[in-house]
């Protein structure tokens, strides 16, 4: 019995061995399965990434490809917009929405030796019942007429807005003055487009824009339509050239003082000065300016006032019987010096309690002249108002024009403040003295003699009405029928194949205008004022501005510790 049962255990454990290891390979088999479907599962799991990423790289591409389509589309596709504009920007809007039917009637009667879209969005500024829309068409074809003969001669003015500043009143004026002539067409070609706050200019004049746009730019001129080309404060022989490769002749208009850089402490800009002689016409409107370019060794230099925007005997003088003074223009620009303005009503309110002096201006960053009104307890006596477009009305509603900038050359809004009869006291700048009778001046800076002066003008009505005569009188000096003549008498040189009608304006204008001997002296004068500003240039001398060389390696001076010490003691005595 005991054999058989161990027999049988025998048997009973080679069975469980046999059922151990079935179990052993059925699960190394269940394992290997499932090992490699994980493996099957991972590798599509990693096709399907990879796929996906491909996807997401292909629509990347495609949508980057397609934006650059789309800017290539427009760059080559984009056209002058034409604007003939007045000022009256109520039925912007309503010209907008209305103008693109009445241009698609005419569509089929346009004759061009190109096509081109007149865009949806022309800026019309003007009553749309008064769109002539034929003749904005035909000013279209003119522009692209290679055999028209007999056209006028075409002056394009450069800039990048007409906005209300200093440049924006000079191209608008001398525009207007001009197409006046019947000898020109006029073309503004700006940056910007037509926007509330422009200055007015005549419907006859084209306005494009599309300045700084090149591609846009040589559409235009390939087709060979602009005689004359006049950019504003430019220094840069490439857009010269730029210009000059499509026939134009190009004048540069300088807008301000040579001693500018000086002014604004930027006197490396010293070094690119000869830049201006790249031009056929260097035009400066500061003629004292004449001494420095002359000594520079400048060749196409000339001086030409800027033209009045008002022709004084058009224009009612004011009748200055309240005591109101008035500042208008750029407020935040230190050079206007309105911060000294503010300072001389301290202490005029001392003397003329109820003199008010309003501060008018579209500039917003005048948050600084705010605090220090309130600092000095003056904002009953000085009021900030926005910039008007009916000037006249401000002056006829003032008695005294008050001018507290550090540096001018042919001041427009003084000359505005004249033709309405005004008194001018200010900053006695030695740049405007050749022509500024009825100017009060008193040293830069001295804020107490300008409040003395204006005080003065305050209380004496009769006082003020002879200085206001005298203001308006010494308009004399320059009148726009002169001024247009020398435009005329410069493009007419600029266009002969003869140099020697530029050099004999030169002379006229020189004989007319300029004196050696008192230009040196004023100039001189200027800039002993403006080195004391500028501690680090008291090394600087005037005849150094002289030099071409020294110009092209000019730097701020360097000073020892000691040199510092003493220059900002003189500095703050000052």
């Amino acid at each position: 019995m005991e054999s058989i049962n161990i027999e049988r255990n025998y048997s009973s454990n080679d069975e469980d061995d046999e059922f151990e290891k079935e179990n052993e390979k059925a699960s190394l088999k269940k394992g290997k399965k499932k090992e490699n479907n994980r493996y099957k599962n991972e590798k599509n799991l990693k096709i399907q990434n990879s796929s996906i990423i491909l996807l997401i790289y292909i629509l990347v591409f495609f949508i980057i490809f397609l934006f650059f389509e789309i800017f290539i589309l427009q760059l080559n596709t984009e056209q002058p917009k034409i604007t003939a504009i007045k000022n009256n920007s109520n039925l912007r809007n309503a010209a907008r929405q209305n103008n693109t039917d009445i241009l698609n009637k005419e569509k089929n009667n346009i004759k061009r030796t190109d096509e081109i879209k007149i865009q949806e969005n022309i800026p019309i500024i003007d009553d749309i019942k008064n769109l002539d829309v034929k003749p904005l068409d035909e000013t279209i074809d003119s522009l692209y007429d290679q055999n028209k003969t007999d056209r006028k001669i075409v002056i394009a003015f450069f800039y990048y807005s007409l906005h209300a500043n200093g440049i924006g009143r000079f191209i608008a004026v001398t525009g207007n003055n001009l197409i006046k002539t019947g000898k020109y067409d006029i073309y503004f070609i700006t940056e910007k487009p037509p926007s509330h706050g422009e200055f007015a200019y005549d419907s006859r004049i084209k306005r494009i824009v599309g300045y700084n746009n090149y591609t846009l730019m040589e559409k235009i001129f390939k087709k060979e339509i602009i005689d004359v080309a006049v950019l504003q404060n430019v220094l840069s022989p490439s857009a010269v050239q730029f210009h000059r490769k499509f026939g134009q002749k190009v004048i540069c208009m300088f807008h301000g003082v040579f001693l500018s850089a000086i002014v604004h402490n930027l006197i490396e800009n010293y070094r690119h000065w000869d830049k201006f002689d790249y031009c056929d016409a260097f035009i400066f409107i500061a003629a004292d300016d004449y001494y420095i370019y002359k000594k520079l060794g400048f060749q196409n230099e000339i001086f030409v006032p800027n033209l009045y925007t008002f022709e004084p005997s058009d224009v009612k003088s004011s009748n200055l019987t309240n005591k109101n003074i008035v500042i208008l223009g750029r407020l935040n620009d230190h050079i206007k010096g309105v911060i000294y303005a503010i300072k001389t009503m301290f202490y005029i309110v001392k003397e003329v309690p109820d003199a008010m002096l309003y501060l008018i201006s579209s500039d917003s960053r005048i948050q600084f002249l705010k605090d220090l009104t309130k600092e000095l307890n003056l904002t009953k006596n000085i009021i900030f108002k926005p910039g008007v477009s009916n000037i006249s009305q401000v002056f006829w509603n003032s008695s005294i024009h008050m001018f507290t900038s550090l540096s001018e050359a042919f001041p427009m809004v003084m000359n505005e403040g004249k033709a309405h009869g005004m008194p001018i006291v200010g900053f006695d700048v030695p740049y405007s003295l050749p022509y500024q009778q009825g100017f009060i001046g008193v040293k830069l800076f001295d804020v107490k003699g300008l409040a003395r002066e204006t005080v003065k003008l305050l209380k004496d009505y009769e006082y003020r009405k002879k200085m206001g005569e005298i203001s308006k009188k010494s308009l004399d000096v320059f009148k726009n029928k002169e001024t247009v003549e020398i435009w005329e008498r410069l493009c007419d040189s600029l266009l002969s194949s003869d140099r020697s009608e530029f050099k004999k304006l030169q002379n006229d204008i020189e004989k007319k205008y300029y004196n050696e001997t008192k230009a040196r002296e004023h100039l001189e004068s200027q800039f002993n004022i403006l080195i004391r500003q500028h501690i680090n240039l008291t090394c600087l001398k005037f005849d150094n501005l002289l030099n071409v060389n020294y110009l092209k390696n000019i730097k701020p001076c360097n000073f020892t510790e000691l040199e510092k010490t003493n220059n900002n003691k003189a500095y703050n005595k000052t």
